[in-house]
């Protein structure tokens, strides 16, 4: 499925999650703003329930991760939201859990983000 969104989701039949970078850049973030990273989801098996978004906390980091409702829609377009304090870049990992379980093989359902404010 094309996006323009620089992460996606994809769930199969049996809930198992993996999330991949796409090409879209994530934009350089103003320090002390919310910015939001679109994500795109693909839901293979009409899968329902919720999408929770985890990370260890990064010092000078703010995250919005809100758990997002899995519809059962083929496509679905959903947002998390970042914020800098400072001028400074950051590597954060997240995961991707669908219906509370880290699906099939744990390291497909990571994702590392470079974040940078100036």
């Amino acid at each position: 499925m094309e996006t323009d969104a620089p992460i996606t989701v994809t769930i199969n039949p049996e809930a198992r999650v993996n999330v991949a970078r796409t090409t879209a850049p994530i934009p350089t973030l103003t320090p002390n703003e919310w910015h939001p990273i679109p994500i795109t989801l693909t839901n293979e098996g009409f899968v329902t329930g919720p999408l929770a978004i985890t990370t260890d906390p990064v010092p000078g980091l703010d995250l919005n991760l809100p758990t997002h409702t899995i519809t059962g829609a083929p496509r679905q377009d959903l947002t998390i939201h970042a914020r800098l304090h400072t001028p400074t870049t950051v590597d954060v990992s997240l995961t991707f859990k669908a219906l509370n379980a880290l699906g099939g093989l744990a390291t497909h359902s990571h994702l590392h983000l470079l974040l940078r404010a100036t």
